[in-house]
């Protein structure tokens, strides 16, 4: 198994004595790691062993594997495609030469005018990505989510690392000095740092997630402690329209530094993002067959519905 180097998450200087998050995630893994060493270990692995007792539902997005079969021409940048009125979906091919092959980015970008943003969380049934039920009951009424993805880190107990509110309940406690969150208060989603925007208990949130690390700091910055670490990787971000998108990357491609630098100097727009839970976790369903499975089942999703 592939340790972090504890070398990269020391406090540096350069941040005028404001941790940086992945300082922060040596100092959160240490105290953890004292009293339960079997939770470290579990969240290094990015919950990259599938269950033994079952599998993952076949999706139409894993064909069968023939020696035959030609691979598809994709191009490198199918550019952004409306697929519903707010709601625009792009491929983009990176290449890793380094490592022989390509990874196929999926990214959504959703206009809050249009959706609304519900964080389901279920510790006692936790689901692969598939099985969460798209047509969900909201309190307002009845309506089908549009896209559904994974949440934050959670540990063997399949509860939630870090603070989640779903539907204004909230479970667990906040970060402290460390990554950033995903949240909803008055309708409107937000995406923040929590080390330079720490959570407040009188905030009245409706929805949140927590997690780690920021990939873009609120300094315009991209999160650069590089761990050599390749892993399937989920990361929300906003621009300053306040639009939000996910990105996915289903391929054991990028390290998070690469993927920070990535979206650092991409023509996204992103004034802040966060890495979300990856490995195994990794997985979104926009209907039919638009959908990566995660490998595992999950206990938390973010649900898009379109606005009442």
């Amino acid at each position: 198994m592939r340790m972090v180097d504890n070398g990269l998450l020391r406090e540096t200087a350069s941040r005028k004595r404001m941790r940086t998050d992945d300082d922060d995630l040596a100092e959160w893994m240490i105290r953890f790691a004292v009293g339960n060493p079997l939770l470290i270990l579990f969240l290094l692995t990015a919950c990259a062993s599938p269950p033994t007792l079952r599998q993952p539902p076949p999706t139409s997005n894993q064909p069968p594997a023939t020696s035959h079969q030609l691979p598809t021409p994709t191009p490198s940048d199918s550019g952004w495609l409306s697929i519903d009125p707010g709601l625009d979906r792009r491929e983009i091919v990176i290449p890793f030469q380094a490592q022989g092959f390509a990874e196929r980015l999926i990214l959504f970008r959703i206009d809050p005018a249009f959706f609304t943003f519900r964080v389901r969380y279920s510790p006692g049934f936790p689901r692969y990505i598939s099985e969460w039920d798209p047509s969900t009951t909201l309190r307002a009424g009845p309506t089908a989510a549009r896209l559904v993805f994974n949440a934050g880190y959670f540990d063997e107990n399949n509860a939630a690392l870090g603070l989640i509110v779903s539907d204004g309940r909230s479970f667990g406690a906040s970060y402290v000095d460390l990554g950033g969150m995903f949240s909803v208060m008055d309708g409107r989603p937000s995406i923040r740092s929590l080390i330079y925007q720490p959570y407040e208990l009188i905030e009245p949130l409706e929805q949140a997630v927590q997690s780690f690390p920021t990939l873009i700091y609120p300094d315009g910055s991209p999160f650069d402690k590089e761990d050599n670490v390749r892993a399937r990787r989920t990361a929300v971000g906003q621009d300053a329209e306040g639009r939000v998108y996910l990105v996915i990357a289903p391929h054991t491609a990028f390290t998070l530094a690469e993927l920070a630098a990535w979206l650092h100097a991409s023509d996204l727009g992103l004034t802040i993002a966060l890495n979300l839970d990856g490995g195994g976790s990794t997985g979104y369903s926009a209907g039919g067959s638009d959908q990566i499975n995660s490998l595992v089942p999950i206990p938390a999703v973010i649900a898009v519905y379109p606005a009442p």
